[in-house]
């Protein structure tokens, strides 16, 4: 290969085909002869008004005359415009633009002969390499390696620069392609030929493989894959899987959770294959469940796994659903999967039971279902229903329920039975409130029921509504129009803001409408009533347990007014008071991460804050994180305000493992609380975590060109490529055309100038020189 064909690699190289071919013809101004003409004529014409010549000799006349002539030439010669049109074939500069994959995963083994995947691309890049020698002859060739990035490659006389070894961690061919493409743009592209294994395993691709390939196809670039490795189904692509586990659970402590992932089985069709779930609790003790048996049915299958357990403490769990390891198995980092459950507390369980699809059913059970410490169990007691009472007995047994609430019921659709077992529950200790309603309280028929005993209130021995839909409201059991709530003194039910805030948030809270018409008993303490001493909210005490009446039912109106988080706040104090649980109204710290496992190297985000008991936020304190390594020392993390909470970022730099954020919230040198939560930097090798070669990904992107003549080649078809190539150098011949035209350039504007000029001063001076002027 000579000194000039090598040079030929880096410029491009634009060759005469065959001599040009010219023609003449005439642009006249305007684009009229007719014109130019008449001018000309003119011009003429002056000829015969000239002056007389006849005191100088006819030869000296007859040089004026020819003089003149010249003159009118040359203006018919600047009005005509002569033009000169040259069309020529030229070579045009061409591209062939080849890449390779020198990622870890074409460490893997080849399709066939037990080497790798490297050392089959490695040989069909030498196979070609004569080839590409003498292509570069007359084209550019630019040759890369790629992995995450786009890496030039030098193509010397003896030979092509390859690396010695596959190291590149991630695999993004989709941006590494559209960089190769956008170094071409403008040029004769005669083909992109793509040699690796398919994978893409960039954790953050700037562009997608797909979308690289149609902007190929855009530029009508012949794009041609070859692919190295195992089909799918080869047994030299035998792998379990674990997929599909969520990242994190909530449950309250001894509710049973069900876990669920799949396992993806390829290379162990009709093989039993072991699956277990590893429970880490808070104190880091661990135990094992199963294992259980996984059988694949056909190649590639995914069979869905499920298993159960109960927690038994609150605290943050670790659970890793495992596959064990099969014999043949090249990759076993992706046999296991992780996910964290975080066990809540004090969970509360409560059962509402509704008698109409009105009032406070809707909002009500939206603000509870809120809060993560509330477990709610709704339930719509159908008045018009057979067998109505047997559906509240079922849901009184379906759970050992802390709070029960009643909305519009009628006593005797609730059967004499399960209110007996109502006073029995409030009686060993746990909670009732009953909400206002046509068929609450006395127009329900309560008064006669063991429930008389259990509420705070009286209800008149004439106090009855028929609960027939049909039959119409008794007005007096009913105080009517709006009724501004108001709490009577600070109670934890009623308290929703700190100090002095409390009775300003109050006041702004839209007026309920209507309540029903209830007394007091001596033992009840009113906690809310509204103007003209009307009994809105009565708390009192049966046996172990706490009762509420709610005369209203229209509390709906603070949320659909836009005041949601006051009626949150509200139903939720209501329920821990009822339950004695003032406790879970304490400082809540927490932290929030948008997930929980996370590829090395990404950027881990989270949120932090705290609110008080009232429900209010914390910003007036001090906030401090730190990220806690499994091994290592604590790791502060700096926090910026955002709104009413905190961001946090953790560094890019760590390890895999299991990592703890700490949130300490203080003031004043009080610790008011603190929160942790824990994520998991996968230890997850992603270019060796698939030893399948993508086949379909490569001839789907090759396929996207076929209109300009890519396709999918085999290693064994390259240097027929190459002649192929070869061939289509005529492509690269394109005609070229050039245009003289008089006056379009300085110089010949300049000539032309200079001669008119130069003509007129010797006919003037002649005629001077002779006594004609």
């Amino acid at each position: 290969m000579t000194a000039g064909a090598v040079a030929a690699l880096n410029r491009p190289a634009i060759m005469a085909a065959r001599p040009p071919m010219t023609q003449w013809n005439l642009n006249p101004i305007l684009n009229s002869y007719s014109l130019v003409a008449v001018l000309t004529l003119g011009l003429v014409l002056l000829l015969l008004v000239a002056p007389s010549y006849k005191r100088i000799s006819a030869r000296r006349r007859a040089t004026l005359v020819l003089l003149r002539a010249m003159l009118i030439l040359l203006i018919l010669l600047g009005m005509l415009r002569p033009t000169l049109v040259s069309t020529s074939r030229q070579e045009q500069s061409g591209v062939i633009v080849i890449m390779f994959d020198q990622s870890r995963s074409m460490q893997l083994p080849g399709a066939t002969g037990g080497n790798t995947r490297w050392q089959a691309q490695q040989a069909a890049l030498r196979a070609i390499e004569d080839d590409l020698r003498e292509l570069a002859d007359r084209l550019r060739v630019e040759l890369y390696a790629y992995d995450q990035q786009l890496h030039p490659i030098d193509f010397h006389t003896d030979g092509m620069a390859l690396p010695d070894e596959p190291l590149g961690e991630q695999t993004d061919l989709g941006s590494t392609l559209h960089e190769a493409v956008q170094r071409e743009l403008g040029q004769r592209v005669l083909g992109i030929i793509v040699l690796g294994d398919g994978a893409q395993t960039a954790f953050t691709p700037q562009v997608e493989v797909q979308q690289a390939a149609r902007d190929v196809a855009r530029l009508q670039y012949p794009l041609y894959t070859v692919a190295f490795g195992p089909v799918g189904n080869s047994a030299q692509a035998r792998d379990v899987v674990l997929e599909n586990l969520p990242e994190q659970y909530t449950v309250f402590v001894k509710n049973e959770l069900t876990i669920k992932g799949s396992v993806r089985v390829r290379g162990y069709v009709n093989q039993s294959i072991p699956v277990s779930l590893l429970i880490e609790d808070p104190a880091g003790n661990q135990r094992t469940l199963g294992p259980q048996p996984v059988n694949a049915r056909e190649e590639g299958e995914q069979i869905p796994v499920t298993t159960t357990f109960i927690p038994d403490t609150p605290g943050q769990y670790k659970v890793t659903l495992r596959a064990a390891e099969q014999p043949g198995e090249l990759v076993t980092r992706n046999n296991e999967l992780s996910a964290f459950v975080t066990v809540l507390e004090g969970g509360l369980r409560v059962l509402y039971l509704y008698g109409d699809l009105l009032g406070e059913q809707r909002l009500l059970r939206r603000s509870l279902d809120a809060a993560v410490d509330i477990q709610l169990d709704d339930v719509f007691v159908n008045p018009n229903r057979s067998g109505r009472d047997m559906v509240v007995a079922e849901a009184l047994r379906a759970a050992d329920f802390d709070v029960v609430l009643i909305e519009n019921i009628d006593a005797t659709v609730l059967g004499e039975e399960n209110n007996r077992r109502l006073q029995s529950l409030v009686e060993e200790g746990k909670g009732l409130m009953m909400i206002g309603g046509f068929n609450s309280f006395g127009p329900g028929g309560y008064q006669k029921t063991p429930l008389a005993d259990v509420l705070p209130i009286t209800m008149g021995r004439f106090e009855r509504q028929d609960p027939s839909s049909t039959t119409p409201v008794i007005r007096d059991l009913h105080v009517w129009g709006e009724l501004k709530m108001r709490p009577t003194e600070r109670h934890p039910v009623t308290t929703l803001a700190a100090g002095e805030k409390n009775q300003l948030v109050w006041d702004s809270l839209p007026p309920l409408k209507g309540a029903n018409k209830v007394g007091v008993k001596p033992t009840g303490r009113i906690l809310a009533d509204a103007p003209g001493d009307v009994p809105l909210l009565v708390a009192g005490a049966y046996g172990r347990g706490r009762v509420l009446a709610f005369a209203g039912n229209s509390t709906i109106r603070w949320w659909q007014f836009g005041r949601q988080s006051e009626h949150r706040r509200f139903w939720r104090q209501v329920v821990l008071w009822l339950a004695s649980r003032e406790d879970l109204a304490k400082h809540d710290v927490w932290i929030q991460l948008d997930q929980r496992r996370y590829n090395p190297g990404s950027t881990i985000s989270f949120t932090a804050g705290a609110t008080a008991p009232t429900g209010e936020v914390i910003t007036d304190a001090d906030f401090t994180a730190e990220i806690i390594p499994q091994d290592g020392p604590r790791l502060p993390v700096s926090l910026a305000a955002d709104d009413d909470q905190f961001a946090g970022q953790v560094p890019a730099v760590m390890g895999p493992g299991d990592y703890l954020v700490e949130l300490r919230v203080t003031r004043g040198g009080t610790v008011m609380g603190t929160a942790r939560t824990t994520f998991q930097i996968l230890d997850r090798d992603v270019e060796l975590s698939n030893p399948a070669t993508d086949y379909p990904l490569m001839a789907r992107i090759a396929n996207m060109t076929r209109e300009s003549g890519g396709e999918p080649v085999a290693a064994e078809q390259l240097p027929a490529l190459m002649r192929k190539l070869q061939d289509r150098r005529d492509e690269l011949q394109i005609e070229v055309q050039t245009k003289w035209q008089l006056g379009d350039t300085a110089l010949d504007s300049w000539l032309l100038l200079l001669m008119l000029v130069g003509t007129l001063t010797a006919e003037w001076f002649l005629r001077k020189k002779w006594g004609l002027v």
